[in-house]
């Protein structure tokens, strides 16, 4: 048997420490990178609230506004009540965090550039057709996959 479920587990945990180490020269934790990058992405689309952060990393409330909470109080995101509902908050990045969120990006695409330099055309189209027909697979397995739209909606 060729161990391919841990050896995704070990390219996932790899690009992840990247990532988390990117982040952490900027003074932030991976999450707060993840939340920094979904706000500049899903922000151009309309308001972001907390619960659409909760159902996209799949995370407990508590777990968000406890993150929230840290990038609210060091000046990255800014929480504003919303007039149709006062207990709802929309979430904006202010104008350091979208400068932290830019330096971050840069040194991620620059992970990107480096990993997809090392195959060819190719080969990322047998990958990516690989990583589809795994998810697939494994949709099947559980019975369903949340992650299969995050998957496929980055093509």
């Amino acid at each position: 048997m060729k161990e391919l479920g841990n050896r995704i587990i070990i390219l996932s945990n790899g690009i992840k420490h990247y990532l988390h180490k990117a982040a952490e020269e900027e003074g932030i934790s991976g999450a707060q990178s993840r939340i920094l990058r979904f706000i500049a992405v899903r922000g151009s689309e309309g308001d972001i609230y907390q619960k659409d952060m909760e159902d996209f990393f799949y995370l407990r409330r508590s777990t968000v506004t406890q993150t929230l909470q840290t990038m609210d109080k060091n000046g990255l995101i800014k929480r504003t009540s919303v007039k149709k509902d006062a207990r709802l908050k929309k979430i904006e990045m202010t104008d350091e965090g979208r400068a932290m969120e830019r330096r971050i990006h840069t040194k991620v695409e620059a992970m990107e550039q480096q990993i997809s330099g090392c195959l060819t055309e190719e080969e990322i189209g047998i990958f990516l057709s690989s990583i589809d027909k795994i998810d697939t697979k494994m949709m099947e397995l559980l019975g369903e996959c949340p992650c299969k739209e995050k998957l496929t909606e980055n093509k």
